[in-house]
């Protein structure tokens, strides 16, 4: 387990309460090697000052609303197979528009997030996840009121609540989908310290439209700290176990909100571990002999920007790894300020893009990095629910002042021949390049590149790897 997350995850503040009785996810045993997890954690932790002390309440999460496809083999009756299957794809397209919609409302945030947090200069790895940031701040919307809530409703382009959940619930579905081979599994909760005062329509609406489930216990318990480290092993395939058996949170936070992404594929196209090289990585710091992963006249679309070229490779699951290289004489932080790649990535009207082959060389990596995303929140106009003196959690706990006390987020990703493995916790206490003339292109990333893991269009991760 990666040294920064491990050390991360044994300082969470006290508010990562047990999930046991909520929707429980099925375990999935691999032969060999798993070819791609992805495990993504968002925390926010929150103190107070005294509060009363009432009554207890449990939400059960909400299953997933979208219909399953229909199987033939399911009915007796065409006609009603026909009739659910058209019931069905009526549903895919509402869903595919509203994901499209929202993720063009989330583009400034998607971008101005990434420009804000990756483009540190240095040497140090980058990387953050801008769809769990999303997620968590949507379920603070329905904890807080006045401006507390509208500064988040402005940050995502929502006009109002009901269209921040029609968003955040369409996001979800999207991205979440479990076939027992191929995973991306979205689970989201919310942790209220035993005696804490609360609402029940704000418990009821954070279950149905986040998918959370909502618990209580004593904050400060041994019995707690098990609970939340099993409820962390069995929500990331297991990836983040080392570090959540070590957890020791602190009696004085009095909730949280939890999110894990458990994210698993494998590359429609795997690389060869007999294709791969020795090779020089141009760092910051100066040169690095790292491994490369090598694909010969791999057929693939290339893509190209004012200050970038990029490809795609594409997992078993729909889901895509993008890989960013700035051109010669720019730096990340200059793609990452542009945001025209962020166009791209979420495949709004790109035209910049030619079908070749391509000479791939990407070097194996494991990289990880802890942000703080509070500074960051702020200056993209989130600052009332960080103060105490201004935040407005009036939607859960009435007169008692609580106010968000952290925002930092860690990430792991890491990538070899058969796929990627990553892992995450985020804690609140036109023109274009020249057209490439040839046929046959060399895409080798022997220097800093900008990633991204999508689902659907949807970011998952964006990172900047200065140091493989």
């Amino acid at each position: 387990m990666n040294e920064k997350i491990a050390k991360a995850l044994s300082h969470v503040e006290e508010g990562y309460v047990a999930a046991a009785a909520g929707r429980k996810k099925r375990r999935y045993y691999w032969q060999g090697a798993i070819a791609a997890a992805l495990a993504l954690v968002v925390f926010f932790t929150v103190h107070s000052m005294p509060m009363a002390i009432s009554a207890k309440a449990v939400s059960l999460a909400s299953v997933s609303r979208e219909m399953p496809r229909p199987d033939l083999k399911d009915y007796e009756d065409h006609d009603l197979w026909q009739a659910d299957l058209a019931q069905w794809q009526a549903e895919q397209k509402f869903l595919s528009d509203k994901t499209h919609d929202t993720l063009r409302a989330l583009t400034p945030f998607f971008t101005d997030g990434s420009a804000r947090l990756l483009s540190a200069q240095g040497s140090e790895n980058l990387l953050w996840s801008p769809i769990n940031a999303y997620i968590g701040l949507s379920m603070v919307t329905e904890l807080t009121d006045g401006a507390s809530r509208q500064q988040i409703l402005d940050l995502f382009g929502a006009r109002d609540m009901d269209a921040l959940r029609q968003q955040a619930s369409a996001v979800w579905e999207s991205s979440h989908s479990d076939n027992g081979r191929e995973i991306s599994a979205l689970a989201n909760s919310l942790w209220l310290e035993e005696g804490l005062d609360y609402r029940q329509d704000t418990m009821d609406s954070i279950a149905y439209y986040y998918y959370a489930s909502v618990y209580k216990g004593d904050l400060g318990s041994r019995r707690i700290n098990r609970a939340i480290g099993a409820w962390l092993a069995n929500n990331t395939g297991g990836l983040l176990k080392d570090a959540s058996e070590n957890i020791h949170l602190s009696p004085e936070t009095v909730l949280a909100l939890y999110s894990t992404i458990h994210f698993q594929a494998k590359w429609k196209d795997q690389f060869k571990a007999s294709n791969n090289t020795e090779g020089v990585f141009h760092t910051p710091d100066g040169d690095k002999t790292v491994t490369f992963m090598n694909k010969k006249l791999a057929q693939m679309y290339y893509y190209y920007g004012d200050k970038f070229s990029a490809v795609a490779l594409r997992l078993k699951n729909g889901s895509a790894m993008w890989f960013i290289l700035p051109d010669e004489g720019y730096t990340t932080a200059d793609v990452l300020s542009d945001g025209q790649y962020m166009q791209m990535v979420l495949q709004q009207d790109w035209e910049n893009e030619k079908w070749m082959k391509v000479n791939l060389s990407v070097p194996k990596f494991d990289v990880s990095s802890t942000l703080d995303l509070k500074e960051g929140l702020r200056k993209m106009g989130v600052t009332d629910v960080f103060a105490q003196d201004t935040a407005n959690f009036s939607k859960i706990t009435g007169d008692v002042p609580i106010f968000l006390t952290a925002a930092n987020q860690s990430v792991r990703v890491q990538i070899d021949e058969e796929g990627v493995k990553a892992a995450a916790y985020i804690e609140f206490p036109g023109a274009g390049s020249p057209q490439p003339p040839e046929e046959i292109i060399d895409f080798v990333l022997d220097r800093p590149f900008v990633f991204a893991i999508t689902s659907e269009s949807v970011p998952l991760f964006v990172g900047c790897v200065n140091r493989p």
